[in-house]
């Protein structure tokens, strides 16, 4: 289900949110909390060749983490461990990495090219159950359709069988009568910047004037 966030966060959540955000925003940082995922307890020596980072380094950017609560430290014999706390910091992280990890993992593309389109069937029906499967979040909600990011699809396929109306095609499948859709999804791509959103609702409702769409709410 699609939650609308910022109606039911609260101020100080948000602020905690900003919070962590800024902590992993280091690279340096960021691959230090990697390391320490799945409950491991390393020293600054591992820490410091896992996060490619000199030891002096390493140490300065535990400190960060340690002041901020994301990381705790214990004393063995003559070494300090360091292990991470629960929270926000750790949450983030933890998606983050599994995100990227599915991009590396199933996208064998060489290019940018989209090859899923959403079509006709999806104009003023919008219904996100593909957005609910997409592993990577690449499909986006403009004033009268959906639109596939294609920096960001890996062409997993999962949105496809999901769409109640059948919107969603593999471009060399897109039928004839539709092949408008293919400049409206990579109008997501190469519209000037800043002027994405009114490019693709422009060329949504240029379209949907010019055949008359008049889709039929689902029921």
């Amino acid at each position: 289900m699609h939650v609308s966030g910022q109606q039911s966060i609260r101020k100080r959540e948000l602020e905690r949110l900003v919070t962590a955000f800024r902590l992993l925003a280091d690279a340096g940082r960021l691959r230090l909390v990697a390391a320490l995922l799945d409950d491991r307890e390393l020293p600054v020596r591992e820490l410091s060749r896992a996060a490619s980072l000199s030891q002096t380094a390493t140490s300065q950017q535990l400190r960060v983490l340690r002041e901020a609560g994301v990381v705790l430290r214990r004393r063995r014999g003559r070494e300090i461990l360091y292990r991470l706390r629960g929270g926000d910091a750790r949450a983030l992280a933890r998606t983050a990495i599994a995100r990227a990890a599915i991009r590396s993992s199933l996208s064998t593309r060489k290019d940018t090219a989209v090859t899923y389109i959403i079509a006709e069937p999806c104009i003023d029906i919008k219904d996100r159950s593909c957005v609910d499967v997409c592993p990577v979040d690449c499909i986006h909600e403009f004033e009268r359709i959906l639109v596939i990011d294609p920096e960001e699809c890996i062409d997993c396929g999962a949105c496809e069988p999901e769409c109640p109306v059948e919107a969603i095609f593999p471009e060399d499948a897109l039928p004839d009568k539709w092949n408008p859709f293919v400049e409206i999804n990579y109008a997501f791509r190469d519209a000037p910047e800043g002027e994405t959103a009114q490019t693709i609702n422009r060329l949504v409702d240029e379209y949907a004037h010019e055949h008359n769409v008049q889709n039929e709410p689902i029921t």
